[in-house]
């Protein structure tokens, strides 16, 4: 069954590193912090983890609210990001995945982020080139916490619970 287009994530919008606020493409700035958006100077990857996850968490009043933050492919920001609202999430290359990577490093069905109650867990779902939790390897179904990396074939996803 294919995701409906407005649940899918394929539109680039870019998300403020500082707030996780979603801006218009054309944006140089955060609408809600005022933190800059665009080019950014080099980083590697602890860096780029630690500008990105350096922020204290929100504090959710009410429900706690999930979101899936993809990296951009220099590894500079962050690309787009998902609200995970759906009991589950898939994660491939097919079309009719809720979170499309298209690679050939992403198997067609590569994984999965399901709810349980007010937990989230991610599965691999039989992938060729495995999936990454924290750079370590997914075995069965294993939770999420804010903040977690997610590998997926070249694709880094951060976990967010706020």
């Amino acid at each position: 069954m294919t995701a409906p287009a407005s649940d899918r994530y394929n539109a680039h919008m870019p998300v403020c590193v500082a707030c996780g606020a979603e801006n218009k493409a054309d944006a140089a700035a955060c609408t809600r912090c005022g933190a800059p958006l665009g080019d950014a100077p080099p980083a590697d990857d602890d860096t780029l983890i630690l500008r990105l996850l350096g922020a204290e968490p929100q504090q959710a009043v009410g429900p706690r609210r999930a979101r899936i933050w993809l990296l951009d492919p220099s590894g500079q920001q962050v690309d787009r990001a998902l609200d995970l609202a759906a009991e589950a999430t898939i994660i491939g290359r097919r079309d009719d995945c809720t979170i499309v990577l298209p690679s050939n490093t992403v198997s067609r069905r590569h994984a999965e982020i399901r709810r349980d109650g007010e937990r989230w867990l991610l599965s691999d779902l039989g992938s060729t080139n495995g999936t990454l939790l924290n750079g370590e390897p997914v075995i069965g179904a294993e939770p999420l916490a804010d903040r977690d990396e997610i590998g997926v074939g070249i694709y880094r996803l951060i976990f967010r619970l706020t």
